[in-house]
């Protein structure tokens, strides 16, 4: 992929990132509200403690990966070398969240998939046997 290209696609993963943690981060707020309101209208014990604990779990996990997610697409926009390997780890994590997040990380782990392959260097295997036979 040429340099050019690159970084215009790691610019919009960027603005993604920043856009579906924001997303996130308002859906898991949003989950973690609506507990009290459940609370509410709902008599039976059991049916808030499911609730509680479903609303509570995904809001919670919204949360963790909203800001990780923030901050990654912040450091592809501003082109930190640090935010390929967080956005990568990101779009793994991502890949759970069917079916936006699943595009994403999809997007996210090929887009930093060929930068890490371009960026290792080659080795021939006879190379590497060399080095081994022959410590200095």
């Amino acid at each position: 992929m040429r340099e050019n290209t690159y970084r215009t696609h790691q610019k919009i993963l960027g603005a993604v990132l920043v856009a579906y943690g924001a997303l996130n981060f308002t859906g898991g707020i949003a989950l973690l509200a609506s507990i009290n309101v459940v609370n509410i209208f709902v008599d039976e014990m059991e049916v808030i403690e499911l609730v509680t604990f479903v609303s509570s779990f995904i809001g919670g996990a919204l949360l963790l990966t909203s800001i990780p997610g923030i901050i990654a697409g912040v450091g592809c926009i501003q082109e930190k070398e640090w935010s390929k390997i967080m956005s990568l780890i990101m779009g793994i994590i991502y890949l759970l969240f069917f079916p936006i997040g699943t595009l994403i990380g999809i997007y996210s782990i090929f887009l930093n998939a060929q930068t890490v392959i371009k960026d290792k260097e080659p080795r021939i295997a006879t190379d590497l046997v060399k080095e081994t036979a022959n410590p200095i």
